[in-house]
Protein backbone atom coordinates (compact mmCIF):
# COMPACT_ATOMS: atom_id res chain seq x y z
CA UNK A 1 0.00 0.00 0.00
CA UNK A 2 0.69 3.41 -0.41
CA UNK A 3 -0.14 6.08 2.00
CA UNK A 4 -0.54 10.11 1.63
CA UNK A 5 0.09 11.61 5.06
CA UNK A 6 -1.34 15.70 5.14
CA UNK A 7 -0.26 18.26 7.86
CA UNK A 8 0.03 21.77 7.64
CA UNK A 9 3.04 22.24 9.51
CA UNK A 10 5.84 20.00 10.91
CA UNK A 11 7.49 21.17 14.20
CA UNK A 12 9.16 19.28 17.51
CA UNK A 13 6.99 20.05 20.00
CA UNK A 14 3.64 19.37 18.67
CA UNK A 15 1.52 17.03 19.72
CA UNK A 16 -0.33 16.72 16.58
CA UNK A 17 2.73 16.28 14.75
CA UNK A 18 4.39 14.21 16.55
CA UNK A 19 1.30 11.91 16.01
CA UNK A 20 1.28 12.16 12.99
CA UNK A 21 5.13 11.26 12.42
CA UNK A 22 5.03 8.33 14.67
CA UNK A 23 1.76 7.07 12.51
CA UNK A 24 3.63 7.63 9.51
CA UNK A 25 6.73 5.55 10.75
CA UNK A 26 4.92 3.14 12.26
CA UNK A 27 2.91 2.09 8.89
CA UNK A 28 6.36 2.40 6.99
CA UNK A 29 7.42 -0.61 9.62
CA UNK A 30 4.64 -2.77 8.22
CA UNK A 31 6.07 -2.57 5.25
CA UNK A 32 4.14 0.54 3.24
CA UNK A 33 4.82 3.20 1.37
CA UNK A 34 4.49 6.45 2.81
CA UNK A 35 4.55 10.29 1.95
CA UNK A 36 4.18 13.10 4.70
CA UNK A 37 2.82 16.51 2.54
CA UNK A 38 3.10 19.65 4.56
CA UNK A 39 3.91 23.57 3.71
CA UNK A 40 6.73 24.25 6.64
CA UNK A 41 9.09 21.49 8.60
CA UNK A 42 11.64 22.34 10.85
CA UNK A 43 14.92 21.35 9.64
CA UNK A 44 16.10 18.79 12.07
CA UNK A 45 12.85 17.05 12.31
CA UNK A 46 11.80 13.57 11.05
CA UNK A 47 14.40 13.53 8.65
CA UNK A 48 13.94 9.87 8.35
CA UNK A 49 10.90 9.95 6.11
CA UNK A 50 9.87 10.70 2.64
CA UNK A 51 8.44 14.51 3.18
CA UNK A 52 7.27 16.64 0.42
CA UNK A 53 7.25 20.77 1.20
CA UNK A 54 4.05 22.40 -1.28
CA UNK A 55 5.14 26.09 -1.28
CA UNK A 56 2.30 28.50 -0.17
CA UNK A 57 1.69 32.42 -0.77
CA UNK A 58 -0.67 33.07 2.07
CA UNK A 59 0.22 34.64 5.53
CA UNK A 60 -2.48 33.87 7.27
CA UNK A 61 -3.15 30.75 9.34
CA UNK A 62 -6.74 29.76 7.20
CA UNK A 63 -5.10 31.32 4.40
CA UNK A 64 -2.19 28.75 4.07
CA UNK A 65 -4.55 25.64 5.25
CA UNK A 66 -6.93 26.69 2.67
CA UNK A 67 -4.31 26.98 0.45
CA UNK A 68 -2.49 23.53 1.05
CA UNK A 69 -5.67 21.94 0.62
CA UNK A 70 -5.89 23.09 -2.68
CA UNK A 71 -2.67 22.11 -3.79
CA UNK A 72 -2.45 18.76 -1.74
CA UNK A 73 -5.49 17.63 -4.44
CA UNK A 74 -3.01 18.17 -7.43
CA UNK A 75 0.55 16.94 -6.16
CA UNK A 76 -1.33 13.89 -4.17
CA UNK A 77 -3.28 13.32 -7.65
CA UNK A 78 0.13 13.09 -9.56
CA UNK A 79 1.56 9.93 -7.67
CA UNK A 80 -1.02 7.05 -7.11
CA UNK A 81 -1.86 6.64 -3.56
CA UNK A 82 -4.20 4.27 -1.73
CA UNK A 83 -5.09 6.46 0.55
CA UNK A 84 -4.89 9.68 1.79
CA UNK A 85 -5.00 10.80 6.02
CA UNK A 86 -5.07 14.33 7.04
CA UNK A 87 -3.73 15.75 10.57
CA UNK A 88 -5.56 18.98 9.63
CA UNK A 89 -8.57 19.05 7.73
CA UNK A 90 -8.70 19.41 4.54
CA UNK A 91 -10.51 18.52 1.27
CA UNK A 92 -10.70 15.66 -0.87
CA UNK A 93 -9.22 13.29 2.77
CA UNK A 94 -10.13 9.58 2.80
CA UNK A 95 -8.93 9.79 6.93
CA UNK A 96 -8.88 12.71 9.16
CA UNK A 97 -7.15 12.24 12.50
CA UNK A 98 -9.00 14.68 14.09
CA UNK A 99 -7.57 16.72 17.24
CA UNK A 100 -9.23 19.74 17.09
CA UNK A 101 -12.65 21.09 18.22
CA UNK A 102 -15.51 21.95 16.43
CA UNK A 103 -15.26 25.41 14.12
CA UNK A 104 -18.77 24.81 13.74
CA UNK A 105 -19.91 24.40 17.21
CA UNK A 106 -17.97 27.38 17.99
CA UNK A 107 -19.82 29.52 15.37
CA UNK A 108 -23.11 28.18 16.60
CA UNK A 109 -22.69 29.21 20.05
CA UNK A 110 -21.26 32.55 18.34
CA UNK A 111 -23.02 33.34 15.09
CA UNK A 112 -21.35 36.40 14.75
CA UNK A 113 -18.19 34.75 13.69
CA UNK A 114 -19.83 33.32 10.63
CA UNK A 115 -18.82 37.12 9.55
CA UNK A 116 -15.23 36.50 9.89
CA UNK A 117 -13.59 35.11 6.89
CA UNK A 118 -10.70 33.29 9.36
CA UNK A 119 -13.94 31.42 10.66
CA UNK A 120 -15.99 30.96 7.34
CA UNK A 121 -12.66 29.41 6.00
CA UNK A 122 -11.94 27.18 8.80
CA UNK A 123 -15.95 26.41 8.26
CA UNK A 124 -15.74 25.15 4.95
CA UNK A 125 -12.68 22.97 5.39
CA UNK A 126 -14.64 21.49 8.48
CA UNK A 127 -17.42 20.98 6.30
CA UNK A 128 -15.52 18.91 3.84
CA UNK A 129 -14.48 16.05 6.67
CA UNK A 130 -17.95 16.41 8.46
CA UNK A 131 -21.00 16.98 6.57
CA UNK A 132 -23.46 14.27 6.35
CA UNK A 133 -23.55 12.09 3.12
CA UNK A 134 -19.46 12.96 3.14
CA UNK A 135 -16.74 10.32 2.45
CA UNK A 136 -14.31 10.83 4.67
CA UNK A 137 -13.80 7.99 8.24
CA UNK A 138 -13.08 10.45 10.92
CA UNK A 139 -10.64 9.42 13.59
CA UNK A 140 -11.65 11.24 16.99
CA UNK A 141 -9.53 11.34 20.22
CA UNK A 142 -12.07 12.16 23.31
CA UNK A 143 -15.84 11.00 23.50
CA UNK A 144 -16.63 14.92 24.22
CA UNK A 145 -14.77 16.27 21.00
CA UNK A 146 -17.33 13.10 18.83
CA UNK A 147 -20.06 14.23 20.67
CA UNK A 148 -19.76 17.99 19.87
CA UNK A 149 -19.40 17.44 16.21
CA UNK A 150 -22.45 15.44 15.86
CA UNK A 151 -24.66 17.68 17.60
CA UNK A 152 -22.78 20.10 15.04
CA UNK A 153 -22.55 18.66 11.86
CA UNK A 154 -25.10 15.55 12.65
CA UNK A 155 -22.25 13.33 11.29
CA UNK A 156 -23.53 9.57 10.88
CA UNK A 157 -21.95 8.23 13.61
CA UNK A 158 -20.49 5.16 12.04
CA UNK A 159 -17.85 7.40 9.96
CA UNK A 160 -16.43 8.13 13.53
CA UNK A 161 -14.21 6.24 15.53
CA UNK A 162 -13.16 6.97 18.66
CA UNK A 163 -9.30 6.16 19.47
CA UNK A 164 -8.08 4.99 22.65
CA UNK A 165 -5.43 7.38 24.24
CA UNK A 166 -2.50 8.32 22.53
CA UNK A 167 0.20 8.66 25.15
CA UNK A 168 3.80 6.93 24.53
CA UNK A 169 4.84 4.25 26.30
CA UNK A 170 8.62 5.09 26.05
CA UNK A 171 7.32 8.53 27.92
CA UNK A 172 6.00 6.41 30.82
CA UNK A 173 8.71 6.41 33.59
CA UNK A 174 7.14 6.82 37.06
CA UNK A 175 10.69 4.73 38.71
CA UNK A 176 12.48 8.39 37.84
CA UNK A 177 10.23 9.95 40.66
CA UNK A 178 12.56 7.82 42.56
CA UNK A 179 15.96 8.53 41.40
CA UNK A 180 17.90 11.41 41.73
CA UNK A 181 17.08 12.34 37.88
CA UNK A 182 14.81 14.95 39.08
CA UNK A 183 16.81 16.53 41.84
CA UNK A 184 19.72 16.97 38.91
CA UNK A 185 17.50 18.54 36.63
CA UNK A 186 15.61 20.72 39.28
CA UNK A 187 19.47 22.15 40.34
CA UNK A 188 20.14 22.65 36.40
CA UNK A 189 17.02 24.70 36.26
CA UNK A 190 18.39 27.06 39.26
CA UNK A 191 15.67 25.49 41.15
CA UNK A 192 15.87 24.78 45.06
CA UNK A 193 14.96 22.03 46.73
CA UNK A 194 12.36 23.93 49.17
CA UNK A 195 10.49 25.46 45.58
CA UNK A 196 6.88 24.32 45.26
CA UNK A 197 7.67 23.61 41.24
CA UNK A 198 4.77 23.79 38.95
CA UNK A 199 5.33 22.74 35.36
CA UNK A 200 3.35 23.86 32.39
CA UNK A 201 3.38 22.12 28.71
CA UNK A 202 2.10 23.72 25.45
CA UNK A 203 3.18 25.82 22.14
CA UNK A 204 0.24 27.75 22.68
CA UNK A 205 0.01 29.65 25.58
CA UNK A 206 -3.55 31.32 25.85
CA UNK A 207 -5.06 27.97 24.88
CA UNK A 208 -3.31 26.42 27.60
CA UNK A 209 -4.43 29.05 30.41
CA UNK A 210 -0.33 29.69 31.08
CA UNK A 211 -1.72 33.32 31.68
CA UNK A 212 -3.56 32.24 34.56
CA UNK A 213 -1.00 30.21 36.33
CA UNK A 214 1.29 33.09 35.83
CA UNK A 215 -1.37 35.12 37.49
CA UNK A 216 -1.74 32.75 40.35
CA UNK A 217 2.02 32.90 41.40
CA UNK A 218 1.23 36.10 43.56
CA UNK A 219 -1.00 33.91 45.61
CA UNK A 220 1.80 31.02 46.21
CA UNK A 221 5.43 32.95 46.98
CA UNK A 222 7.50 29.63 47.38
CA UNK A 223 5.92 28.67 43.94
CA UNK A 224 8.38 28.36 40.76
CA UNK A 225 6.69 28.03 37.17
CA UNK A 226 8.50 25.78 34.73
CA UNK A 227 6.72 26.63 31.10
CA UNK A 228 8.11 24.05 28.71
CA UNK A 229 7.62 24.49 24.87
CA UNK A 230 8.59 28.47 25.04
CA UNK A 231 11.41 30.28 25.02
CA UNK A 232 11.15 33.99 26.54
CA UNK A 233 12.36 35.40 22.45
CA UNK A 234 10.15 33.28 21.25
CA UNK A 235 6.25 34.31 20.03
CA UNK A 236 4.98 37.57 20.45
CA UNK A 237 2.27 35.81 22.49
CA UNK A 238 5.14 35.01 24.90
CA UNK A 239 7.10 38.03 25.10
CA UNK A 240 4.15 39.71 25.99
CA UNK A 241 3.45 37.12 28.58
CA UNK A 242 6.93 37.64 29.91
CA UNK A 243 6.85 41.27 30.12
CA UNK A 244 3.11 40.65 32.06
CA UNK A 245 4.77 39.15 34.24
CA UNK A 246 7.39 41.28 34.83
CA UNK A 247 4.58 43.61 35.67
CA UNK A 248 3.19 41.54 38.34
CA UNK A 249 6.21 41.21 40.02
CA UNK A 250 6.48 37.41 39.36
CA UNK A 251 8.93 37.16 36.04
CA UNK A 252 12.15 36.06 38.51
CA UNK A 253 9.53 32.84 39.51
CA UNK A 254 9.43 31.73 36.01
CA UNK A 255 11.79 29.14 33.68
CA UNK A 256 10.89 29.65 30.08
CA UNK A 257 12.30 25.82 29.66
CA UNK A 258 12.26 26.10 25.43
CA UNK A 259 11.58 23.02 23.72
CA UNK A 260 12.26 19.83 25.44
CA UNK A 261 12.50 16.44 24.46
CA UNK A 262 13.24 15.45 28.16
CA UNK A 263 9.23 15.70 29.30
CA UNK A 264 9.36 12.75 32.19
CA UNK A 265 12.12 13.60 33.32
CA UNK A 266 10.53 17.65 33.39
CA UNK A 267 7.93 15.64 35.38
CA UNK A 268 9.75 13.95 37.53
CA UNK A 269 11.31 17.36 38.70
CA UNK A 270 8.05 19.29 39.11
CA UNK A 271 5.74 18.60 42.52
CA UNK A 272 2.68 19.37 40.50
CA UNK A 273 1.56 19.36 36.62
CA UNK A 274 -0.42 22.89 36.18
CA UNK A 275 -2.50 23.38 32.74
CA UNK A 276 -5.64 25.26 33.29
CA UNK A 277 -6.63 25.43 29.23
CA UNK A 278 -9.59 27.48 27.81
CA UNK A 279 -9.47 24.60 25.16
CA UNK A 280 -7.78 21.26 24.28
CA UNK A 281 -9.54 17.98 22.63
CA UNK A 282 -7.04 15.90 24.54
CA UNK A 283 -4.30 17.62 26.80
CA UNK A 284 -2.03 14.25 25.91
CA UNK A 285 0.39 15.91 28.80
CA UNK A 286 -2.47 15.82 31.53
CA UNK A 287 -2.01 11.87 30.94
CA UNK A 288 1.40 12.02 30.89
CA UNK A 289 1.61 13.41 33.96
CA UNK A 290 -0.75 10.95 35.49
CA UNK A 291 1.26 7.58 34.42
CA UNK A 292 4.58 9.26 35.92
CA UNK A 293 3.65 10.21 39.08
CA UNK A 294 3.08 13.90 38.76
CA UNK A 295 -0.14 15.44 40.61
CA UNK A 296 -2.18 17.35 38.26
CA UNK A 297 -4.93 20.58 37.96
CA UNK A 298 -6.94 20.92 34.90
CA UNK A 299 -9.64 22.01 33.06
CA UNK A 300 -13.01 20.10 32.46
CA UNK A 301 -12.45 21.26 29.15
CA UNK A 302 -10.12 18.76 28.16
CA UNK A 303 -10.56 15.73 27.14
CA UNK A 304 -8.56 13.55 29.07
CA UNK A 305 -8.94 15.58 32.31
CA UNK A 306 -11.30 12.76 32.71
CA UNK A 307 -8.22 10.25 34.28
CA UNK A 308 -7.76 12.62 36.31
CA UNK A 309 -10.50 11.82 37.62
CA UNK A 310 -10.75 7.83 37.38
CA UNK A 311 -6.97 7.94 38.51
CA UNK A 312 -7.93 10.52 41.54
CA UNK A 313 -4.28 11.62 40.72
CA UNK A 314 -5.15 15.42 41.16
CA UNK A 315 -8.20 17.83 40.53
CA UNK A 316 -10.51 18.89 38.12
CA UNK A 317 -12.16 22.56 37.70
CA UNK A 318 -15.20 22.45 36.54
CA UNK A 319 -16.68 25.22 34.30
CA UNK A 320 -17.26 28.10 34.31
CA UNK A 321 -13.59 28.45 35.26
CA UNK A 322 -13.18 30.97 37.95
CA UNK A 323 -9.93 31.63 39.29
CA UNK A 324 -10.89 31.40 42.83
CA UNK A 325 -11.40 27.66 42.04
CA UNK A 326 -7.80 27.60 40.85
CA UNK A 327 -6.24 28.83 43.67
CA UNK A 328 -8.37 26.64 45.89
CA UNK A 329 -7.35 24.20 43.82
CA UNK A 330 -3.90 24.92 43.74
CA UNK A 331 -3.83 25.77 47.63
CA UNK A 332 -5.39 21.79 47.93
CA UNK A 333 -2.20 20.71 46.07
CA UNK A 334 0.20 22.16 48.76
CA UNK A 335 -1.15 19.40 51.08
CA UNK A 336 2.19 16.79 50.85
CA UNK A 337 0.40 13.57 51.71
CA UNK A 338 -2.52 14.74 49.46
CA UNK A 339 -0.01 14.61 46.73
CA UNK A 340 1.84 11.43 47.54
CA UNK A 341 -1.83 9.86 47.20
CA UNK A 342 -2.46 11.42 43.95
CA UNK A 343 0.94 10.14 42.65
CA UNK A 344 0.82 6.86 43.83
CA UNK A 345 -2.95 6.00 42.37
CA UNK A 346 -1.50 7.82 38.90
CA UNK A 347 1.66 5.22 38.35
CA UNK A 348 -1.01 2.57 39.48
CA UNK A 349 -3.44 4.07 36.78
CA UNK A 350 -0.61 4.15 34.22
CA UNK A 351 -0.17 0.44 34.54
CA UNK A 352 -3.62 0.06 32.00
CA UNK A 353 -2.38 -1.48 28.37
CA UNK A 354 -5.32 0.47 26.79
CA UNK A 355 -3.89 3.88 28.13
CA UNK A 356 -1.09 3.39 25.10
CA UNK A 357 -2.57 2.23 22.05
CA UNK A 358 -3.91 4.65 20.44
CA UNK A 359 -1.45 5.40 17.63
CA UNK A 360 -1.29 1.49 16.63
CA UNK A 361 -4.89 1.45 16.82
CA UNK A 362 -4.95 4.35 14.04
CA UNK A 363 -2.22 2.28 11.93
CA UNK A 364 -4.66 -0.32 11.85
CA UNK A 365 -7.87 1.44 11.21
CA UNK A 366 -5.60 3.10 8.26
CA UNK A 367 -4.33 0.27 6.95
CA UNK A 368 -7.86 -1.21 7.34
CA UNK A 369 -9.39 1.51 5.73
CA UNK A 370 -7.13 1.43 2.66
CA UNK A 371 -7.60 -2.56 1.78
CA UNK A 372 -11.26 -1.39 1.62
CA UNK A 373 -10.85 1.38 -0.26
CA UNK A 374 -8.66 -0.36 -2.85
CA UNK A 375 -10.79 -3.56 -2.99
CA UNK A 376 -13.86 -1.34 -3.73
CA UNK A 377 -11.71 0.42 -6.69
CA UNK A 378 -10.49 -3.02 -7.99
CA UNK A 379 -14.12 -4.16 -8.29
CA UNK A 380 -15.68 -0.81 -9.43
CA UNK A 381 -13.30 -1.19 -12.34
CA UNK A 382 -13.94 -4.93 -12.70
CA UNK A 383 -17.43 -3.86 -13.67
CA UNK A 384 -20.47 -6.15 -13.12
CA UNK A 385 -19.66 -9.95 -12.70
CA UNK A 386 -21.27 -11.76 -15.79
Amino acid sequence: MRIAFAITKLFPGGGLQRDCIEIARDVRQRGHDVVVFTTAKDRDFANDLPIIVLPVKRRTNHGRQTEFSSILQKAASQQHFDLLVGFDKLDGLDVLYCADPSIRGRMLRSPWLFLLPRYRAFHALERSAFAPAGNTRLLMLSQQQSKAYQDAWHTEPERLTLLPPTVAAARRRPDLRASGVGARLRSSLALAPQDWVWLAIGAKPHTKGLDRSIRALRDFPRARLVAAGLSVTGSRSTRMLASWARRLGVADRIVWAGHREDIPELMAAADLLVHPARNDTTGTVILEAVVNGLPVIATAVCGYAIHVEAAEAGIVIDEPFAMKKYLAALTAAQDAARCSHWSAQGMRYGEQPFLYEGRSRAVEFILATAVERSWRTAVSAAGPAM
